[in-house]
């Protein structure tokens, strides 16, 4: 903000200079140590003379009659003096009386000072009787105003609309709980949902600032005070609970001040540098197998899930005693008895009055009372939860026994209610209790581009989302159906990614936590063995169908033996799914979907009896047929069966015979070296394919030379599959999304750029060499540096009979795949077939390579040589100033 500006009145420029002198020694304050709450406080003692000033100099200058008739109040956070460095001021004019000239001059002179002064503003101009109009209209004005302050003017004026202002609040506190509610809940959702997103707004995602607000707000509407110890000594919150919240309150202040402060700016949005400049600002430190921010963050999540519990239960209680009077004369009516410890009402069940202290501190019928829930599929009744909380915290070290380990696993059975009361039990800490190591994963953040959830709301949605499967129409959802002993699936899901945070790998420490459960639940070890290979083995299946060629037989052959049994595969089906799904929304994308669910019935197939492939031969026979039948004559008929045999296998089934009929009898008489290409949409999912046929194939170095084409066009390619077809030609199919149009826009234009671009780079003339285009988000960020994958190239010899692999982690960089597959062209080397997998930041580049004669590598020392080189390549292209020879084996 300048000191000075040209052009403004003195009463302005005198503003912005305070203003600007006052937020800086303000600022050395919050440097030197200062609490969130007193910078906030500060910044709010220095706006108010600032804006008096305003007000005076104003009404001197149009009308000093006007000081009877208006009052500056101070609204929102304004109006609590709760002001980040560069926050809104939220002011409204009240006024009585006609809306004179006058009135409309000072008004506009207020405001215009106050914008020209620097300020942010929001500005209302009202009379008593439309600021309660509106108020009871719209829940956001409502909020605002029970956080109105006076500031200056006809005090009368503001404390007769304030007292009109309750009165309003007590004749219709239910409709205006319910619209509080309703607005903070729509704002959750634009914000996030989950407490546990890792790039939260301080202010108003959930778990934020804004749901200390919300109490506040409904505490105005209950008890007429909207202050925490007061609401405190009004009995309308426990001491605990008061505690909690002024210091969970006073950590998100002081981020959010170093927020501000830092961006010169308003921003409350914790994004992934800011998240590794707070770890290191706050002296958070590594450890063994937790980075400095990951620890930030999970002081972050710790108190932001404080804050949701005590809104949430706040928010219950006011619900309930909105309800009124008759819901509860009605309640004795309409509920029954279970049993001696449980009733049920119509929505909710509870625990009968004189059972409750034993029902509270028995974990056994903690859980006999969420079986219940989810059997008669209702609520739990919230003082039920309240009474059962606090015991649960007094006395955390609540006796394990074997009849809690049989309902636990009872109540994993359910696929109604499970996801709330897993959810319940965790905020409760009584998880921990039943699994000691889910205690570990609260909150533990995995700083990557590619998880959106913190591990253990990872693992409560991705239990949430198989039991979705249950109405899922796709094999998924058949699949999961068909599970009987589905508490199996859920425990494997729940527990799966317990392993993180630990130097060693996840999925070994999992499966060791897997042995370690079923010992403590006294599970059969048939049971135990199921679960602990579930959880060994969760990443196995999406990396076979996402990183190899599934049409391989004798890699299916070799997974489906590892399973061993089609029950064992189908809750490894249904699990892989679910913890994709719980990545974030979109994930589980139908291109991923149809790898897992065709691997999925390979291996299924292999599994009862078909271990040759003769089912899929004979399958694919039958297409072969089909493909051939759209000829009349003979000679063409043998061509096209010919022809489609050597086609890859997923690009046969995925589309009619006519379609691949057509397309090999335009080639079929086709000249010898001239290329032909056609590019299309892939139905029913996000990518775009393009197909070159007549390439020939003793012109090496098409594969490196149509990636770079492709790349350079701003493609990014997920596939590539390459089939000689007759004689010398070859087919490359190669699947890529394109990132400047959404799925099925691209205008005819860019196809027909696509298919010149794809000709030229294979048809014998000399390429110009590539050009990448820069992409967003490939600056050298902190945080972009902290979450890269470490560079590893990996040869495999042992999958495939036909061809080595090399598997290449690195993080993405426009171009990498370019330099990647000319390296491998330069060794000697064909691709056969490529896989491309991008994970936000990271990518997974696997090529079947074989030599000039068709061989697999089986040279050790070139295979060394192989790994060395390409690891170069990589480090080169991505960091050109560290490459060292003695680090060039991965």
């Amino acid at each position: 903000m300048s000191s000075t500006q040209e052009g403004f009145r003195e009463s302005v420029n005198s503003a912005s200079r305070r203003w600007a002198e006052g937020r800086d020694a303000i600022k050395e304050i919050h440097q030197n140590g200062g609490t969130g709450r007193v910078v906030t406080r500060r910044l709010s003692d220095l706006l108010d003379p600032i804006l008096i000033n305003l007000y005076k100099q104003a009404i001197a200058d149009i009308s000093p009659e006007l000081a009877t008739r208006v009052s500056l109040v101070l609204l929102g956070g304004t109006g609590r003096q709760d002001i980040a460095p560069y926050s809104d001021v939220d002011l409204m004019v009240l006024y009585q009386g006609t809306l004179t000239e006058e009135m409309e001059s000072f008004s506009r002179r207020i405001a215009q000072d106050i914008t020209d002064a620097g300020f942010a503003l929001g500005f209302s101009l009202r009379t008593p009787r439309e600021a309660l109009s509106m108020s009871i209209k719209d829940a956001y004005i409502f909020s605002s105003i029970t956080e109105a302050r006076f500031l200056v003017g006809s005090q009368s004026l503001f404390e007769n609309f304030m007292s009109r202002f309750r009165r309003l609040c007590e004749k219709s506190s239910s409709n205006i709980i319910k619209a509080i509610i309703e607005a903070r809940n729509k704002e959750r959702v634009e914000y996030g949902e989950t407490v546990y997103l890792l790039r939260p707004n301080v202010k108003r995602s959930r778990g934020g600032l804004r749901d200390i607000h919300l109490i506040r707000w409904l505490g105005y509407v209950r008890y007429g005070v909207t202050d925490i110890v007061e609401l405190l000594k009004r009995g309308g919150i426990s001491t605990a609970d008061s505690t909690q919240l002024m210091e969970s309150q006073e950590f998100l202040l002081r981020l959010r001040n170093e927020m501000h402060f830092f961006a010169n700016k308003l921003n409350d949005g914790l994004g992934r540098n800011e998240q590794v400049r707070m770890a290191e600002l706050f002296g958070y430190r590594n450890d063994d197998a937790l980075m400095s921010v990951e620890n930030f963050m999970r002081e972050y999540f710790r108190c932001t899930s404080r804050i949701v519990y005590i809104s949430d239960h706040f928010v219950s209680k006011m619900v309930n005693r909105s309800r009124g009077a008759t819901a509860v004369m009605l309640s004795p009516v309409v509920t029954r008895q279970v049993d001696e410890h449980f009733r049920i009402g119509p929505t909710e069940i509870g625990v009968v009055k004189n059972s409750l202290d034993i029902v509270k501190y028995d974990l056994e019928q903690v859980l006999r009372l969420m079986q219940l829930s989810c059997l008669y599929g209702k609520k739990i009744e919230h003082e039920t939860w309240v009474s059962i909380r606090h015991a649960m915290l007094k006395f955390p070290d609540v006796k394990f026994t074997r009849e809690t380990a049989r309902r636990f696993m009872a109540l994993l059975s359910n696929t109604v209610g499970l996801g709330r009361s897993l959810r319940r039990l965790h905020e409760m800490q009584v998880l921990r209790t039943i699994v000691p190591d889910f205690d570990h994963a609260r909150g533990l953040l995995q700083f990557n581009e590619y998880h959106m959830f913190t591990v253990d709301e990872h693992s409560m949605q991705a239990v949430e989302n198989a039991i979705a499967f249950e109405k899922d129409k796709t094999i998924v959802g058949k699949t999961y159906r068909e599970i009987r002993d589905k508490n199996l699936l859920h425990l494997a899901l729940l527990i799966h990614d317990l392993g993180k945070g630990f130097p060693e790998d996840h999925s070994v420490v999992g499966a060791r936590i897997a042995e370690s459960l079923g010992e403590r639940f006294d599970l059969p070890d048939e049971d135990t063995e199921c679960i602990r290979f579930l959880v060994l083995h969760h990443l196995v299946m999406s990396h076979l169908a996402f990183h190899r060629d599934i049409n391989d037989q004798q890699m299916v052959a070799e997974f489906a033996s590892n399973v061993g049994s089609v029950e064992l595969l189908a809750k490894l089906f249904v699990l892989t799914c679910a913890d994709i799904s719980a990545v974030g929304p979109g994930v589980l994308n139908p291109w991923k979907l149809s790898l897992l669910t065709d691997l999925f019935r390979r291996a299924t197939q292999v599994l009862n009896g078909d271990s040759d492939g003769e089912g899929f031969q004979k399958r694919f026979e039958k297409i072969y047929e089909g493909i051939a039948l759209h000829s009349d004559d003979a000679r063409s008929q043998n061509w096209l069966r010919k022809a489609a045999k050597n086609l890859p296998n997923n690009y046969v089934i995925s589309r009619p015979p006519q379609e691949v009929a057509e397309r090999l009898l335009s080639i079929e008489n086709i000249q010898q070296g001239k290329p032909i290409c056609w590019v299309q949409v892939i139905e029913d999912s996000n990518l775009y394919e393009v197909c070159l046929v007549n390439v020939d194939h003793r012109r090496s170095g098409n594969f490196y030379r149509l990636t770079g084409a492709i790349s350079s066009l701003g493609l990014q390619i997920r596939s590539a599959d390459i089939k000689r077809l007759s004689g010398e030609m070859m087919f490359f199919w190669f699947q890529f999304e394109d990132g400047d149009y959404s799925q099925g826009s691209s205008p005819p234009d860019r196809l027909e750029q696509i298919r010149v671009a794809a000709i030229a780079s294979v048809a014998g003339e000399k390429p110009e060499k590539p050009k990448f285009r820069k992409v967003w988000g490939e600056d050298e960020t902190r945080a972009v540096q902290l979450s890269r994958p470490a560079i590893q190239v990996k040869i495999n010899n042992q999958t495939v009979d036909h061809a080595t692999i090399i598997d290449v982690f690195a993080y993405d960089k426009t171009g990498l795949l370019y330099q990647v597959s000319k390296q491998i062209y330069k060794l000697g080397l064909d691709v056969t077939y490529a896989r491309i997998s991008t994970y936000a930041h990271q990518v997974i580049d696997v090529f079947y390579v074989t030599d000039d004669e068709g061989n697999k590598i089986r040279n050790l020392n070139q295979i060394q040589i192989i790994r060395k080189e390409i690891y170069n390549t990589v480090r080169q292209f991505l960091e050109p100033d560290t490459v060292d020879d003695k680090n060039s084996t991965s």
